[in-house]
């Protein structure tokens, strides 16, 4: 008869115990989901629009002046959370066969293997890794940038212009940034030795809608 009331006893304890934990469990779950939700709705996902945005470069000739170029074609996604900086997100492609620089023979002549080879490599595409505040509206960016088929990590600084509830056109988001990098790192070496510089200083300026607007 003890044995038989310990039994009862233990399985009485087990039952209340599961229900204790089941009953915490479901608290902590929906709180999860309330954060995961509330996050979510601090997130706006804003597309780059090119009509109103410039991907701009410059690099000196033969050490005497110089010669400024852009890219036409260019497309992007920032995720702004507007709680946490460190979670933003930026990726943004850029379409190498749109270079322009009011030169036509130059334009083909970079779209050659000497330079881009659009043929082999298409696109520029950027994609960030880590952000962190770096004071007022700046923000120090970590990232990858692929050139000429060539992946490499990247700092830059990042500044928002302007971030605003737009009559007609909805939220928008302003970014522009300006940066330099070696083109000899990426592969790209023709002409290094004076006619065209080794450093490419890469100008960006951003403006971006919510929902493609």
């Amino acid at each position: 008869m003890g044995k038989l009331m310990t039994r009862i006893g233990c399985a009485a304890l087990l039952s209340v115990s599961a229900l204790t934990v089941a009953g915490m469990a479901l608290p902590r779950a929906a709180a999860i989901e309330a954060a995961s939700s509330t996050r979510q709705a601090n997130v706006d996902t804003f597309k780059i629009d090119p009509a109103h945005s410039s991907v701009i470069f410059k690099v000196k000739h033969m050490g005497v002046s110089y010669v400024y170029g852009r890219f036409n074609e260019f497309s992007g996604e920032i995720n702004w959370d507007a709680v946490d900086p460190t979670k933003h997100t930026i990726k943004a492609e850029v379409k190498a066969t749109s270079v322009d620089t009011n030169s036509n023979g130059r334009d083909n002549h970079l779209r050659g293997p000497d330079f881009f080879d659009t043929a082999n490599s298409p696109t520029i595409l950027f994609e960030s890794t880590g952000v962190k505040e770096s004071g007022g509206d700046k923000f120090e960016v970590e990232g990858k940038l692929t050139l000429h088929g060539v992946t490499k990590p990247i700092n830059v600084t990042i500044e928002k212009v302007g971030l605003a509830d737009v009559p007609r056109m909805g939220k928008r988001l302003g970014l522009a940034c300006e940066f330099t990098v070696k083109r000899s790192d990426f592969g790209m070496t023709y002409g290094i030795d004076g006619a065209v510089s080794d450093e490419v200083t890469i100008m960006l300026a951003f403006e971006c809608g919510v929902g493609g607007r």
